[in-house]
Parts: C-alpha cells; sequence; structure tokens
C-alpha cells in the first residue's frame, strides 16, 4: 500500500462494524434541529430496495444510532433531509457489500479466517453479558439510585497455630453475636466488644453510606437485601470472615450543592462568641431583602445579587471556599463524596445538609474544625442511562473477572470436564511443588507409567501427564506457573476454558436474534473492508499531473492566510510599558519611541516595524480583527517575557499560492475528491447490477412530503 493511501486511510472515519462510513458531520447538524411530529413508523416496514435486498427501517435507524451516538434517537423523528442523506449513505453501503458477495469474497479462505476469530471473540463478549454481566448490571444499577447507613460487626477468630482464620469458630460466634442482637442487645457496643475489625469497632461498626459497587460483594448483596432497621438472620461469608449487617437508614441518592460559612475560634474570638456571631450571620440570612441590603452597606460588603456568597467571601475561615462564595467547587452524595475528588465531609455537616431542602439556610452546625452555617442551592436525582453506564463500569472493575470464572466452572461440570483426582494427587506427589515452570528439571521425577496416566477428563478426549506436562513446559502463557495445585488449576484452565466457551456459545445465533444481527453486521464489515480495499484504498496514490488539475479548478481556495505590518514597542517592564503607552496616546510617534525603547532584538532599526505577520500564529497578530482601523493603538499586553504595545499599519494582501506551496494544504482535500470519484465510479457500476429504489410512499408516509413533490 502507498504511504499516500495509509495516510488516508488512518485519516478516515472508517467503521468496519457493519456500520455505514460517515464522510460529513452535516447529518449530526442537522439532526439537532426540531421536526413536526410525524406518525409512528414500525421498525419492520421496507425504506428501499438494493437489487433484491430490503432495507428495513429497524436497521437503518441501528445504523444511525450507532455511527451518530444518538442512540435514543428516533430516525422517523429527524428532519426528512437528514435521514433521506443517511439512507443514501445506507444504500452505498449496502450496495458494497453485494458487490463483495457478488466476488465471491465471503468464501476466500482468508475472510473465512477473519469472520471465525471475529465471532470466537464478540461471542464471548455476548455470552458472558448474557450469562451474569447484564443482571449484575442491572442490580448495581438500581442500587446506585439509593444509598445505604449500615453497621459491620467482623468474626475472624485466627487459629494460633495455624495462623490462619477459624471458620468454624469464627461461624459460632457470629451466630452467637446475632443471636444476642435478636435478643435486644445492641449492635454499636456489640461491634466495639466484639468485632474483629478494630477500624470499624471504634465506629460501633457505622460506616460512611454506601451504594452499588461501593463495598465487598457480599455484605453489599447481603445490606441490600435488608430492610432499615434489620440484622443480618445469618452469617454473612467473605474471605475476610463472617459478617453481621445491619441497615440503619436508606435514602434516594441525591446529588446536592451547597455552600457554607465556616466561623473558627481564634485569639480574640472564643467559642462563645464564635458561636453568637454566627447566630448574626444567620439573622442577616434570615432578613428581607432591603434589610439585607442595608446590612451590607453597614459592613461595607459591596452586594453581588447573593447575600450568602458575599457573607463568605467577607467572614469565612475556609479559605478554599470563601473567595467561591462557599461553595466547594462540586456537588456531593453521601455514598461518593464530593464528585471532584471523592473526598468526604464530617458526618455533622453532612447530616445538615440532607436535612435542608433546596434553597433553605441551617443554623449553626458545630464539628471538629468550628461552626458552619450551611445553604443547600440544588438537588439534582441520578440519570437513569447515565448510572447503568456507571454500573457497567464498575462491574467490569470489581466483579466480572470473578463471575466469569464462577460460570466456567460450572459449565465444566456440566459438560464433563474434571481432574482424575488420583492421577492428580500422583502428579503432585512426584514433583517439587516449590518450583515453578521456569526451573527447566522440574518434570524429571515424572515416571513413564504416570506420563501415560489420564490427569483432565474433557468431552473432546482425555488429556494425559505427558501432554498437560509438555503445555507445562513449553507454551509461553504458562511460563513462571508455580506447579502447586493453584498454578496447575490456572494452567488447566488456559487449556479447557476456550473449549467450554466455545461449547457454550455454538447455537448463540439461534438462541439470540440479536447476536445473529451483531454477527451479520460484523460479517458485512469485513466483506466491505476487503472490497473497499480492492476498490478504493489500493488505487489512492498521488498522482501530480491528477492533482495538478484538481488544483486549477480549485485555485481561488488556494491563498496565503490573512497577515498585517504593524510597528511595535516591546519592554519588559509593565510600569513602563504603560508610561509608553501613555505618551503614545497623548500624540508621540510610537515609531520614534521605538526606536529609543524597544527590546526586541533587531527591530530598533527598523523602527519598530513588524511585517506579515500572522493573524492566526503571532499573539500580535491575533489582536487585529477586520474592524481595526489603520494606526489604532493596541495595548499594552503581555507577550513573550515583556510587554507589547502595537500600532496597526495595514493589510498584507492574500496571495495565490503555486501548485508547489499549496500542495501542503492542497493534499488532504485532493485525497478526500479523489477517494470520492474512485468510490462513485465503483458504485455507478454495482448500481447497474443492484439497482437502488426508495419505497416513496413509506418515506412520505414518514417524514413528510419533501417541498419538490408538492403541486
Amino acid at each position: 500500500m502507498t504511504t499516500f493511501a495509509m495516510t488516508f486511510r488512518l485519516r478516515t472515519f472508517l467503521i468496519i462494524a457493519g456500520m455505514v462510513c460517515l464522510s460529513t458531520v452535516g447529518i449530526a447538524q442537522k439532526a439537532k434541529k426540531s421536526t413536526p411530529a410525524q406518525p409512528k413508523a414500525q421498525p419492520n416496514v421496507v425504506l428501499a430496495t438494493v437489487g433484491t435486498e430490503k432495507v428495513y427501517l429497524a436497521d437503518v435507524e441501528r445504523a444511525f444510532q450507532k455511527n451518530l451516538s444518538r442512540r435514543d434517537t428516533k430516525l422517523s423523528a429527524v428532519p426528512r433531509d437528514t435521514a433521506l442523506e443517511f439512507l443514501r449513505l445506507y444504500t452505498n453501503y449496502r450496495l458494497k457489500v453485494q458487490d463483495a458477495k457478488d466476488r465471491g469474497l465471503d468464501r476466500d479462505s482468508a475472510v473465512k479466517v477473519d469472520l471465525a476469530n471475529n465471532r470466537r471473540l464478540l461471542s464471548e463478549t455476548f455470552y458472558y453479558d448474557k450469562a451474569v454481566a447484564d443482571q449484575r448490571v442491572d442490580q448495581l444499577t438500581r442500587r446506585r439510585m439509593k444509598e445505604l447507613h449500615i453497621g459491620i460487626i467482623l468474626s475472624a477468630i485466627l487459629d494460633q497455630a495455624t495462623k490462619q482464620w477459624d471458620t468454624a469458630g469464627s461461624r459460632r460466634k457470629a451466630e452467637r453475636i446475632i443471636a444476642a442482637l435478636n435478643q435486644g442487645a445492641d449492635f454499636e457496643k456489640l461491634a466495639r466488644d466484639s468485632s474483629d475489625d478494630k477500624e470499624t469497632a471504634s465506629s460501633g461498626g457505622l460506616l460512611p453510606w454506601i451504594s452499588g459497587g461501593s463495598i465487598i460483594k457480599s455484605v453489599e448483596d447481603e445490606a441490600y437485601a435488608l430492610k432499615p432497621g434489620q440484622v443480618s438472620p445469618h452469617p454473612v461469608a467473605s474471605r475476610f470472615g463472617f459478617f453481621i449487617v445491619k441497615v440503619l437508614q436508606e435514602e434516594p441518592r441525591e446529588a446536592v450543592k451547597f455552600r457554607h460559612i465556616l466561623l473558627a475560634a481564634k485569639e480574640g474570638r472564643d467559642s462563645n462568641e464564635t458561636l453568637r456571631f454566627a447566630d448574626t450571620l444567620i439573622a442577616v440570612l434570615k432578613m428581607k431583602p432591603q434589610q439585607q441590603l442595608s446590612e451590607l452597606r453597614a459592613r461595607r460588603i459591596t452586594p453581588t445579587g447573593n447575600v450568602f456568597s458575599d457573607l463568605a467571601v467577607a467572614y469565612s475561615d475556609d479559605k478554599s471556599s470563601a473567595p467561591k462564595g462557599g461553595y466547594l467547587g462540586s456537588s456531593y452524595t453521601r455514598s461518593g463524596g464530593m464528585e471532584a475528588n471523592n473526598s468526604r465531609i464530617v458526618p455533622a455537616f453532612e447530616d445538615a445538609i440532607y436535612a435542608l431542602s433546596d434553597g433553605q439556610i441551617s443554623g449553626p452546625v458545630k464539628t471538629l474544625f468550628g461552626i458552619h452555617i450551611v445553604s443547600r442551592d440544588s438537588t439534582k436525582k441520578p440519570d437513569l442511562i447515565t448510572e447503568r453506564d456507571a454500573a457497567k463500569r464498575t462491574y467490569r472493575r470489581l466483579y466480572f473477572e470473578e463471575d466469569k470464572r464462577t460460570v466456567l466452572d460450572s459449565l465444566k461440570k456440566v459438560y464433563g470436564y474434571s481432574w482424575v483426582d488420583a492421577t492428580l494427587r500422583a502428579f503432585i506427589g512426584a514433583i517439587d511443588t516449590t518450583k515453578n515452570t521456569q526451573d527447566t528439571t522440574w518434570s524429571k521425577t515424572i515416571s513413564p507409567f504416570l506420563a501415560s496416566q489420564t490427569i483432565y477428563k474433557m468431552p473432546r478426549g482425555p488429556i494425559t501427564v505427558e501432554s498437560f506436562t509438555d503445555s507445562l513446559r513449553l507454551r509461553l502463557d504458562m511460563r513462571g506457573y508455580t506447579l502447586n495445585f493453584a498454578g496447575l488449576e490456572r494452567a488447566i484452565n488456559k487449556i479447557a476454558d476456550p473449549l467450554v466457551l466455545a461449547q457454550a456459545t455454538t447455537d448463540l445465533e439461534a438462541k439470540y436474534p440479536e447476536f445473529a444481527a451483531l454477527m451479520q453486521e460484523f460479517n458485512d464489515g469485513i466483506l466491505l473492508f476487503k472490497v473497499e480495499e480492492k476498490e478504493v484504498w489500493s488505487k489512492l496514490r498521488f498522482d501530480t499531473a491528477d492533482a495538478r488539475m484538481y488544483y486549477d479548478s480549485t485555485k481561488t481556495r488556494w491563498v496565503t492566510e490573512p497577515r498585517v505590518n504593524i510597528t511595535e514597542v516591546f519592554v519588559l517592564s509593565d510600569s513602563l510599558a504603560e508610561t509608553l503607552n501613555t505618551r503614545i496616546r497623548k500624540g508621540e510617534d510610537i515609531a520614534t519611541l521605538a526606536v529609543e525603547h524597544t527590546q526586541r532584538e533587531g527591530v530598533r532599526d527598523r523602527r519598530g516595524a513588524l511585517t506579515s505577520l500572522s493573524t492566526k500564529t503571532s499573539k500580535q497578530g491575533q489582536k487585529i480583527n477586520p474592524t481595526t482601523k489603520v494606526g489604532e493603538i493596541i495595548g499594552p499586553f503581555a507577550v513573550e517575557t515583556g510587554w507589547s504595545i502595537i500600532r496597526f499599519d495595514g493589510w498584507v494582501p492574500a496571495q495565490q499560492k503555486s501548485f508547489d506551496n499549496a500542495i501542503s494544504d492542497l493534499a488532504p482535500a485532493y485525497q478526500d475528491a479523489l477517494q470520492k470519484r474512485l468510490t462513485e465510479n465503483w458504485l455507478s457500476g454495482v448500481r447497474k447490477l443492484h439497482p437502488v429504489a426508495l419505497e416513496n410512499t413509506t418515506i412520505d408516509k414518514i417524514w413528510g412530503t419533501s417541498m419538490k413533490n408538492k403541486p
């Protein structure tokens, strides 16, 4: 492939996954315009035919939503011109795919390999989504719509002999604690006295507020299964021990914006005087508007229209928020903290915010920092789509791998994959389990008899010790695996997992129409890529003669950028710049002052003249606009390491660029034109074999009759 074609392909917006290649921004821009409500369109209606292939509204709409990231926009709701332009692009895409099939590319061996690889990757993701991810993401999304305040008690008794936690003893202890709680024992006291997590025990087991994805899975599952006031009926198992969970409160998750005034006790103002001063400010905040204005003026505070903000600027001891009128810079949720950095505020302050309604002012709120006055400005409810996206990211980060392993292990039992325990024990007994697979001698102790035994059973045939050993020794992706059971389990999963997954995903197309449609999109996308490679990309070569003809036909586009002539005085001192500016504006000649004062090297001899400056890249040139008058003085303004005062001396006329000078700007446009020409020449031939016909009656029903069709 030529460098020219490769560069163009990197620049071009290509979507291979069976979607239309959009080359214009106009579609997206037009789609933003509002249109009159149209009759509801059925997704299975036919909009066009490409040869014998029917083009359905549902397929075009899906491509439209994917290409323009407008997943909730109905194609029937966009303007007619926008819809028809997209339909034209879509039918062109179908023409290209049809031509690829006519050429037999779908039967090409290399294409078949690509299709098989695509199916393997797509089926894996799709299967896991359907098996576990979709339900878990839905669950996380629902949980993220509300917040819980919970307490925990951990039972994790350490066995002093083994230095491992005693599972049975820990469970019995947890059961005794639950029994005590059921008989009325105080949860916080029991947490302080009995919890084996000393950090949370010190706070009576109380945790900050949680939401979906913010705590270990087993505890979160238990918390969201309970109602406020309820305690775990049974110990909750985890790798840390057994938890007992109590739900204290449940509230809708709300993101609030607030301001505060912090008054800290300091020299000359003790805590009592600070409290009295807080009461005084609260009284001002409760006054009628006219009284507030009088009070602010009496305190020599210039009113800005927000009295709380004015008082925060004047009196708040929180130096980070005071200049912003007491605003901390982002919204806040109880389970997530500040949106900007996830930091949490102290509980008393948090409780005060959520006790208010929007627009309300709190009374004095005491914390270890001092006394706060809080204003709750606004509240935002969580957006379901945004929360689902966040839940999906959280699930992939925290839970996906664990759930994936669980699914694969369960499938192995169903399909008949299993260790042969006796052989596995003999294998482990014959090797040094302190070594790993990088040791070249680890397998020397395996006897010929043991090597011939089956160590793992699979439907496609057993794995012998010999073949398993060869995999451990020779496969690069098993290099460094430990030779204990955990390492061997990891290795056998490497071998078995792809086979299990292939078996589980054999009939996905039959079970899930959406997967069949997805595969069709990807398959068509590969065909599109291959056929465009032959008809467009391989032919994209920079032909100088052809490019010169393009230059001649578009010559008016290739002119020099606007440039200006100026006279400048440049000095390093801002005070000197102000002095010179005053003298210039009183009538002294800027060129004469430039000779005396400018500190730009080589410019004094030219009396400060700077010629042909760019209005795009030069900071001085950027100060000039079409309304600037010749002789106008501008400045002083900061430039480089000093200060500049300039006089506008006139425009430098734009000049026609020669072909050689225009080539850097012309080449991308020529590439676009050549690509469009090659594409259109190609498609015009395909249309003769596969005519495109629009269903105008259906189109008129959905988008209305066009002006040109009206009498």
